[in-house]
């Protein structure tokens, strides 16, 4: 947490599908093909992706009982993004974490 410059909390909202999610190259906290482990804190996950290579900007949980999912998406586009889900996805139960880093 203390790399971080600026951080936005959003409930109900994703951006990007699977093929937008990142992963850490050494695999920590992976659970199946996209996700991370559903039982991570959030300070967990700010740790995760501070060290990661290409650095996400996105902390997605999907839902109470959902696993973690991060992303990168340039800041100018994410509410595009996320109006591009909302037109056919149910993301009533997501919420979204913005980061910007040091």
């Amino acid at each position: 947490m203390d790399h971080i410059r600026y951080f936005e909390k959003r409930r109900g909202v994703d951006v990007g599908y699977t093929e937008s999610n990142l992963h850490p190259v050494n695999g920590e906290g992976r659970v199946g093909k996209c996700g991370i482990n559903k039982d991570f804190t959030l300070i967990q996950m700010f740790d995760l992706a501070y060290r990661m290579e290409e650095r996400p900007n996105i902390i997605i949980k999907a839902g109470p009982n959902a696993k973690w999912y991060l992303k990168k998406f340039d800041t100018e586009i994410i509410d595009s993004e996320i109006e591009k889900q909302n037109r056919w996805r149910d993301t009533s139960r997501s919420t979204m974490y913005i980061i910007n880093w040091e």
